[in-house]
Parts: structure tokens; C-alpha cells; sequence
């Protein structure tokens, strides 16, 4: 029997990243407004804290808000501009921050450099920190992971899209210059930080124009998502979906093998999003490439290349 967990790490990389997660959190203090990172952290560029209480979810957690060059220019000061959305917001910018391991996305670097190089638009990046290790599950299923240990019997992801639409995008677009409408807005995230952002645009169709997904947990429930994606006719614009066909880490890979679980997963969910049309969809396949923070930002200029290109 497969077993499951939140996600891997090593332990003590694990305890130490939480910390100081529990770190940053306290420091974007209650009131709401920015708090500028750590001059110790390794973000690149402009990244704002901000702390937001949940009425949906009862607790607060951190958002982080990186911002273009040039945001806060004079130049720039009646200019807009779209928003990408990404779960797990510790794990995107920061390995300080990063819960699992000592692995980021990568996304500031990446996001700056494409931006820098007029490979795609300056965009907003909101990372949205999840509820810790303990709770991160219990936001992230929509269904339960009957392989998660330990067990979780009654998991909440199902509020997960009235936490991001009723509290998160109103709380960003009241502080920042951004663009509405689904042609403007994006999400993303990996693993069940993907099955939830999969889950809410199923729900919430029009929403959102660009959706990312990494290594999603398609299998959850006997694949439900996938399964409920069937009679789903109103997909996001553009789709990118990343996956390895070495998800379970095991040893003596053999590449071009795509007998895999979550690629078999992933191949279904393309041809029917492919069969309701309206949809540009890139899905990537990598050989080898296992379910880590790592093969996620090695793919991420690609998947915003794609979603955000001229």
C-alpha cells in the first residue's frame, strides 16, 4: 500500500523551516499592513508580508506580495496589473520559509528575470502561506487522502475557494494596484496545493483565466477531481500542467516510462479539457523528475512563459 504524507522532507530541515515560518508569520503583524522581509532571507526583489485573518477557515496565516520592478515608481503610479495566485506561499520565495525542505520555486528570481528579459508582462505574484504541516492538508482536500497518516476523515479544502475569493483577492485588490477580471487573474500551486487550485476553478468557473498546475494530487478519493472534471465545460484560458514520471522517488528511473500513477492521472485530465475546447493547454511530461520544490521551479519559466507570454 502506497502511504502519503503532507509532503518529505528531512526532519530537521523540517522543524527549522517551521519555526521560521512561525517567524515570518508573526512578523507581518495583525494589523494587516506590509512588512518588509528579512534582509537575512534570500528573496530577490520587492516582497511584502501581510498578515490575513480567516472567518472562513478560523486563523491567520501570512501572504506574501511580490511586487514588479518598478511598482512603486512615480512613472507607474496609475499602472495595474494582473495577479498570479500560487499556493503554499512559504515554499515560493524563501528556503527559510520553505516547510518541507530546504527547496523554493524559485518564483521571485524567475518571475523577475522573465519580466527583465520581456518574456512575459509584469505580473503580481500573491503567495498565499498555507496553514502549517498540521494544517495544511486539512485546507488543501477537498476529499479525504485515504493514504494521508496520519488519517484526516473530514478534510475542509471544500471552503477553500470562498477563503481565496471572498478573503484573499479582496484583501489584495484593496491594497494593490491590480487588474480584475479572469483575463487578469491566475492561480497555481502543487501537489494538494494544485488538486485545490483544480478543485477551485471547477468551483468558481470564471474566476480565474490562467491556472497552474505542478505535480497535482489527482489520484485523492479515486481521482474524483478528475472525474468531476468531466462535465466541466468553462476552463481558465490557459492551462499548464507539469508532472515527473518519477513522482515516487524511487530508484533506477527508467526514462520515457509513463506507467506512472499521477502521469496516467495527468494524461486523462488533458484529453478532457482538451474535448470542452476553449482551452490552451500545455502539459509537460518530465523523465525522471520526482515531486519536490526542486523539479517546480526548474519548470516554472516554462509554465509562465506559456500562461503569460506575448
Amino acid at each position: 500500500m502506497k502511504v502519503r504524507t503532507n509532503h518529505f522532507s528531512p526532519l530537521l530541515a523540517l522543524i527549522l523551516a517551521t519555526l521560521l515560518s512561525s517567524d515570518a508569520l508573526a512578523q507581518a503583524g495583525a494589523s494587516g499592513r506590509p512588512t518588509a522581509v528579512s534582509t537575512a532571507s534570500s528573496v530577490a526583489g520587492e516582497l511584502r508580508l501581510h498578515q490575513l485573518k480567516s472567518q472562513v477557515f478560523g486563523n491567520a496565516r501570512a501572504i506574501r506580495v511580490l511586487l514588479p520592478h518598478g511598482y512603486g515608481e512615480r512613472a507607474n503610479r496609475k499602472r495595474r496589473y494582473p495577479v498570479l495566485y500560487l499556493n503554499d506561499g512559504q515554499n515560493l520565495f524563501d528556503v527559510a520559509t520553505s516547510i518541507f525542505n530546504p527547496m523554493e520555486w524559485q518564483a521571485d528570481e524567475t518571475v523577475g528575470r522573465l519580466i527583465g528579459a520581456r518574456d512575459i508582462e509584469p505580473v503580481i505574484v500573491v503567495g498565499i502561506d498555507n496553514a502549517g504541516r498540521s494544517g495544511r492538508a486539512n485546507e488543501y482536500l477537498p476529499f479525504p487522502d485515504i493514504y494521508l497518516r496520519p488519517p484526516l476523515a473530514n478534510p475542509e479544502g471544500s471552503k477553500y475557494p470562498e477563503f481565496l475569493t471572498r478573503e484573499v483577492m479582496p484583501f489584495i485588490n484593496a491594497r494593490y494596484r491590480t487588474r480584475t477580471g479572469s483575463q487578469h487573474t491566475a492561480l497555481g500551486g502543487s501537489s494538494y496545493g494544485a488538486l485545490v487550485a483544480l478543485y477551485t476553478v471547477i468551483k468558481k468557473p470564471g474566476v480565474f483565466g490562467r491556472l497552474l498546475l505542478e505535480s497535482p494530487s489527482l489520484y485523492v478519493s479515486d481521482a474524483r477531481i478528475v472525474n468531476e472534471s468531466q462535465s466541466f465545460k468553462r476552463w481558465p484560458r490557459r492551462i499548464f500542467i507539469g508532472v515527473g514520471t518519477n513522482e515516487d522517488g524511487v530508484e533506477n528511473c527508467k526514462p520515457g516510462n509513463r506507467d506512472q500513477e499521477a502521469v496516467r492521472d495527468v494524461l486523462k485530465l488533458e484529453r478532457i479539457i482538451r474535448s470542452a475546447g476553449g482551452a490552451r493547454l500545455d502539459v509537460l511530461v518530465e523523465d525522471c523528475t520526482i515531486h519536490n520544490e526542486a523539479a517546480w521551479a526548474k519548470r516554472l519559466p516554462h509554465a509562465l512563459k506559456f500562461l503569460y507570454g506575448r
